[in-house]
């Protein structure tokens, strides 16, 4: 005969009332053309790539039979679309969160082409494990105690429920250092439309995955250089 399970010792279980939040990373929003943006415009106003499109319809077919009970996303364009796909699916309506949105990092060569610029910005991430060498960048507990506080809001309104919540890599790396107990911001590179399973309840967070993407097997992968 089978123990307790520890999920339920440790009120993470959702009958026991835990919240289990399925954290998305925006699809791409990077054009397959990068010679159509040879200097760094403004991404944050990016629609998705026609990858991103594929790769959002995809994520949001993972949800569709996992009864999610509402999904929240980052008001900047490229979490927004990735959410509506989910949202669509689930038939619920997306609810912004203004604390999930992208680390703010601090002033660097704008006139680097937005491939360059964003590879450049993914050296400084795996090189440090994180953005705060670049002078003006969010300080780091500024970001953990806002993007913690965001999933834990999230999760007090959604006990017993499963929820999507759609933000960014930087974000997303941060809240996930802090649950494991890691120094750095940055821990691995997360896929575009990547889900990451975490539980919260009776006040511990718990990893359950990170980085999932099985979902997005029938997606071809952009060439690495």
């Amino acid at each position: 005969m089978s123990g307790p399970d520890p999920l339920d010792t440790l009120g993470l279980s959702l009958r026991c009332g835990a919240a289990e939040l399925h954290v998305v990373r925006h699809a791409d929003a990077v054009p397959e053309a990068d010679e159509s943006f040879t200097i760094y415009d403004d991404y944050e106003a990016h629609p998705l790539s026609a990858r991103g499109r594929a790769q959002a319809l995809a994520v949001a077919e993972r949800f569709a039979d996992l009864g999610v009970a509402a999904v929240y996303a980052s008001a900047l364009r490229r979490a927004r679309e990735t959410a509506d796909a989910i949202a669509a699916v689930a038939g619920v309506e997306v609810r912004t969160e203004t604390g999930l949105r992208e680390i703010s990092i601090g002033s660097t060569d704008d006139s680097m082409p937005l491939g360059a610029r964003l590879a450049w910005l993914a050296m400084v991430a795996l090189r440090d494990g994180s953005w705060t060498g670049i002078p003006g960048t969010e300080p780091s507990a500024h970001v953990r105690a806002r993007i913690l506080s965001t999933l834990d809001t999230i999760a007090a309104r959604h006990g017993g429920e499963r929820v999507a919540v759609v933000s960014h890599a930087g974000a997303i790396n941060a809240a996930l250092g802090a649950i494991v107990l890691s120094d750095h911001d940055f821990l691995f590179p997360l896929a575009n439309a990547s889900i990451s399973v975490l539980r919260i309840g009776s006040g511990r967070r718990l990893l359950m995955s990170a980085n999932e993407t099985a979902h997005l097997g029938a997606i071809p992968s952009r060439a690495r250089r």
